[in-house]
Order: structure tokens, then sequence, then C-alpha cells
């Protein structure tokens, strides 16, 4: 009999180990940036700037390459979205002063979607690219229940638009008074989107194109989020070196308090991740800014990068 307790808080504490786990990619020059669910097959797509490629992460323990780099020409994957209702993934995809093997500095962005079946994404459509005669970057991206597109476009600050009935990449609405518009998530309960701007969260009802920012209680920062989740009574944000989370109130218009999710040593530069049931899973260490050499543009040689780590916390 006193074997019992011992036999117990063994099974906890394997159960505990389990649930909190790291993956750490198989090579070390990809810069990921964005993140999405497949949640029938438990796989984690994850975008590579400088591999040019969408990774597969099944089940957070199987890796392969679901998106083939020739897929993208000299463009690069950034934020990604998947829609289980279709099985399809969209991304964002652009040339712009980042880093990927095929080089260049000018400033081309676009939205691509595939098709995904147990293994591979087939292609489907690549939208037109943004007609610009100044810089453009489609940055992330999320998907509506009825398939409706939106994506943030950092440079300009607007957000741009697939309605599944025309089919056409479209600006949506200028996001006037705010900068830098990132990550974007739907809310399936108020159908409203949630934006991260460089001043916080910004609330955006689509019917009718009017936007206002979150309140923050004293003590909230929500400035200069990257990747946003949504997940019960509270937001995910990525703030590079923290990932946060921000409690916000019955009616969505206020942050209440705010609570540090997971940080360490080893963030650096933590961009996006994605709710995959009762997980959280997300990029701990990015390295795009550390990893780059900002003057000329170039990854950094292989003993400068570290090893990629792609996290999952039980939530």
């Amino acid at each position: 009999m006193r074997k019992l307790p011992l036999i117990t808080f063994t099974v906890i504490f394997l159960i505990g180990c389990h649930s909190n786990m790291d993956y750490v990619l198989k090579e070390k020059d990809v810069i990921p940036e964005g993140t999405a669910f497949n949640p029938k097959n438990e796989t984690l797509y994850i975008s590579s700037i400088y591999q040019q490629k969408i990774i597969g992460i099944r089940k957070h323990r199987e890796e392969y390459d679901a998106i083939d780099r020739v897929n993208f020409g000299d463009l690069s994957p950034i934020g990604i979205a998947f829609d289980p209702r279709t099985e399809t993934l969209w991304t964002c995809a652009a040339l712009a002063p980042i880093v990927n093997r095929g080089g260049g500095d000018q400033w081309r962005s676009t939205i691509l979607s595939f098709k995904m079946d147990e293994r591979k994404g087939t292609l489907i459509k690549k939208y037109a690219e943004l007609d610009f005669e100044i810089p453009a970057f489609l940055n992330d991206i999320t998907v509506t229940p009825d398939g409706t597109v939106y994506a943030t476009e950092s440079v300009n600050n607007q957000l741009y638009t697939i309605d599944p009935e025309v089919d056409s990449l479209e600006m949506f609405i200028e996001l006037e008074g705010y900068t830098f518009p990132n990550g974007i998530v739907y809310d399936r309960h108020s159908k409203d989107l949630f934006i991260a701007v460089d001043q916080g969260i910004l609330r955006l009802n689509p019917a009718k194109k009017k936007f206002h920012l979150l309140e923050a209680s004293e003590g909230v920062d929500a400035s200069v989020i990257d990747g946003l989740s949504i997940n019960g009574d509270y937001f995910i944000g990525h703030q590079s070196s923290k990932v946060t989370r921000f409690y916000f109130n019955e009616s969505k218009t206020r942050l209440m308090r705010a609570e540090i999710l997971d940080s360490g040593d080893e963030f650096d530069s933590s961009t996006t991740g994605k709710v995959g049931g009762s997980f959280y899973y997300f990029i701990v260490n990015s390295q795009i800014r550390s990893g780059i050499n900002q003057t000329e543009k170039t990854i950094k040689t292989m003993d400068s990068l570290e090893q990629v780590i792609i996290r999952r916390i039980k939530l």
C-alpha cells in the first residue's frame, strides 16, 4: 500500500512533462514567423522566411515539409492561417527587406492558398500582388467561419480582404490613427476582428467598418504585439521576449489585467503562436533580428544561430 502514493506522483509527473514540452526544429537557418494549427491531424504549420517553405510538425514530434519552396518563387511565407472547414492553408507572402534565399530588396506582397492533405499542400491560387508605388507588406492573416480572409498590411496601416464570393484581394479599410497593424484574430462570439497595432489592440466590426482601441487598466501594456490569439476570456500576445495573457472584461471593451504566460533567457524574438485544443503552440526564438545581419540583409553563419525551439504549453 505504501507504493501507491509514489506511483500516483510518478504518473502526475509524467503527464506534466508530456503537457509542456519543446520541439527543436531540424534546421537552424529557418527564421520562422507564422503559425497555424490543423485540428484534424494535430499538425502545427510553421512558415519559414529564409527557407521559403512551410514546415509541418505533427503531434509535436514528427517534422516534415508541408509546402515546398517551389510554390513561393522568390517570395517568403509570412503570417499563415488554417481554415478547417475547407482544409485550406492561407499565407501572406512577401519579398521585402527581409532575408530569404532569393535575395532582393523589392517590396512585393500577396496571398496564396493551399489545399492541405495529410502530408502536403497543393497550390489553389496565388492572388495578384499588391500594386504599390510605395512599399507594402501583408503580415498576418485570419479566416472567418464563412471563409472570408482578412490580412494586416503593416507599412501603410491597412487591412485587406478576400471575399469568397469575389475571390480577389482587395483593400478593406485604412486604420487611420494607428501604426503597424500586425497580429489579427477573429472572435466567433462577438463576430469582430481584433488587431494588434503599436498602440495596443483594436476591435473592428467588419460589417460596419468601425474600430476603436481597447481600453487598458493601469499597468497593462498591450503595445507592439506580434502574434495575437484569443482563448476563453483572454488574448495571447507575443512581445518579443515574452508571451502574455491579456484578460478582458465580459463585453471585450477593456483589458483588465495581464500576466506572463512564458518568458526566459531562451526567448529571442518570439513571433507567433496558435491555440490547438487545450495547448498553446508557439515559436520561442525566431531570431528574426539577432540571426540577421541588418546592414546586408543576409543570414548569419550557422555557428551564430541557435536551435529553433517550438514550445507547447498546457492552457
